[in-house]
């Protein structure tokens, strides 16, 4: 793992060298002769544009995410194609207005490339699937009317013009207006993205790192204003841009600001597991520290089934695109395991069937205690109405029977309700619902007149569905027998509510126990007396 740290030190101080030898190779070019400039213009492009393409193939293949890795290619392309532009220009022709407009074609990366690294910059911390909204990309328009208004100079000479006294174009201009906005822009949309990864890069777990990024990328801007000024004449604006350019996005990746899957090779190799992948011809191509040396006929037969290398190891093998992955499992533990449930399993035969009589008993007893315990507390819930139902019995009439009717009806709907809620921890609003509309039944024969409305449904806490019909029946019994008419509604929304609006009632139960299990509003909408019993819910209604 140091050789693999110290690997893109040793490639950075290889670019460096490049760079300074190609910046030679310039200066040589301007002094030597015909021929030997020849060579050297050549080696000085080859090296520049050489080291454009070797940093984009290696963010093809080190970047993570599909967008991040989407605009710095981008980028990187128009970094070569503008040391293309000006290689061809100098030495490939020399016809005026070929070269004019080669001239002018510089601007189109010039343009697009600062505009690539702010989307870059934009993309930093978004997820993979995550794209940039479609505002953003507006800027291509001022983006392409640049470029056309540099492209089409000849036509109106507001980038660039001849200065007076000049005989051509080429010998001699002055700048115009398109030209300061197309410096502006590249100028603005540079600062934007270093704003941006600078705060992006205090924000994330890089945040100790970020002075890097922003080093980079005022040295950078500080080399390609010297360069533009002719200060700095060592090497030329275009290939200080590009060594900015990439430069400043080597730095976020290398400090962890772009996700990359660098040194993955080396995890497996570090790996406690004894494992080893290997190709269609059975020729290992990344291989754990301890993964044992298999032959070719162990690797033929672990390839078809799980193998012994020995008593307590086992060969396992799976396929993968192009190859296989082979990894050994200690199964010695396993097998101790084995050998010691052998022999607890010869102790216990003679002892299997009384073990599976004790057992049936015991499920047996268990049956009888939950039969019981059940029985008890249904029992528990509804002895008040019991004993009601017995006081109404002794007297017959009328009047009474269809009292313990009603009653009745949520005695029955009541065990069954808890029976339901015993098994689930949330239930339906329909339960309550179902519940109510059985006891309203009852009500109307007893002479009221009753409505139901269910607004909602979905899941709720099973606690509160067995209060909710408590409270309408200690508000309904308490209101009999002066009751004249009952509507109800069922609210399943934010909140789980059950909302009581009574006529010619004849009082309130005790309400307060209600306070405490949930919201309780009591009031008189009408003429009429209303109770609302209402409990927050984490399920969703339909």
């Amino acid at each position: 793992m140091a050789a693999a740290s110290r690997k893109p030190i040793a490639k950075l101080c290889l670019a460096l060298g490049l760079f300074i030898l190609a910046g030679v190779f310039r200066q040589m070019d301007r002094l030597a002769a015909p021929l030997p400039s020849a060579v050297y213009f050549l080696l000085t492009n080859l090296i520049y544009i050489g080291l454009a393409m070797a940093w984009g193939f290696s963010i093809s293949r080190r970047s993570l995410h599909r967008n991040d890795r989407r605009w710095l290619l981008l980028g990187c392309t128009m970094a070569v194609l503008w040391l293309f532009l000006r290689a061809v220009k100098y030495r490939f022709f020399s016809d005026d207005t070929i070269t004019r407009h080669l001239w002018y074609l510089y601007y189109v990366p010039q343009i697009l490339a600062p505009l690539f690294s702010l989307f870059a910059a934009l993309q930093l911390g978004r997820r993979e699937g995550d794209a940039l909204s479609r505002k953003w990309y507006l800027l291509f328009i001022p983006a392409a009317l640049l470029i056309g208004g540099i492209l089409t100079n000849d036509l109106h000479q507001m980038a660039f013009r001849a200065a007076p006294g000049a005989v051509t174009l080429e010998a001699d201009y002055t700048h115009g207006r398109v030209y300061y906005l197309a410096m502006t822009w590249i100028v603005a949309l540079l600062l934007a993205t270093g704003i941006i990864v600078y705060r992006k890069c205090r924000v994330s777990e890089s945040r100790r790192y970020a002075w890097v990024p922003l080093c980079v990328f005022l040295g950078g801007f500080a080399l390609c204003s010297l360069s533009f000024a002719n200060i700095y004449t060592f090497h030329k604006m275009p290939e200080c841009f590009c060594l900015t350019f990439a430069a400043f996005w080597e730095s976020c990746l290398q400090v962890g600001l772009l996700p990359t899957n660098g040194h993955y090779r080396y995890f497996f190799s570090e790996s406690t597991v004894a494992a080893q992948i290997v190709d269609g011809k059975g020729c290992p191509v990344y291989r754990a520290k301890n993964a044992p040396n298999l032959t070719p006929n162990q690797l033929e037969a672990g390839a078809r089934e799980s193998i012994l290398l020995n008593t307590d190891t086992r060969l396992q093998s799976v396929p993968v695109q192009d190859g296989r992955v082979y990894w050994v499992e200690d199964i010695a533990k396993i097998n101790r395991i084995q050998a010691q449930l052998a022999e607890i399993n010869a102790q216990l035969s003679e002892e299997n069937e009384l073990i599976q009589a004790e057992n049936e008993l015991k499920r047996q007893r268990a049956q009888t205690e939950e039969k019981n315990r059940l029985m008890d507390e249904m029992i528990a819930l509804v002895r008040p109405q019991l004993h009601q139902i017995n006081r109404l019995l002794e007297e017959e009439s009328v009047q009474n029977l269809k009292h313990v009717c009603l009653l009745g009806a949520y005695v029955k709907r009541r065990v069954n309700l808890a029976l339901i809620c015993d098994k689930k921890a949330a239930v339906l609003a329909d339960e309550l619902a179902h519940c109510i509309r059985e006891s309203l039944t009852y009500l109307t024969q007893y002479g009221a007149v009753c409505t139901l409305h269910q607004d909602g449904r979905g899941d709720v806490n099973s606690r509160d569905v067995q209060t909710a019909y408590d409270f309408f029946e200690d508000c309904l019994e308490t209101a009999l027998p002066t009751l004249s008419a009952l509507m109800v509604r069922v609210e399943c929304g934010e909140r789980f509510s059950v909302r009581l609006m009574l006529e010619d009632a004849a009082g309130l139960p005790n309400v307060d126990k209600y306070r405490t299990l949930g919201k309780l509003t009591i009031d008189d909408a009408d003429g009429e007396l209303c109770a609302t019993l209402s409990f927050d819910r984490g399920g969703e209604c339909a």
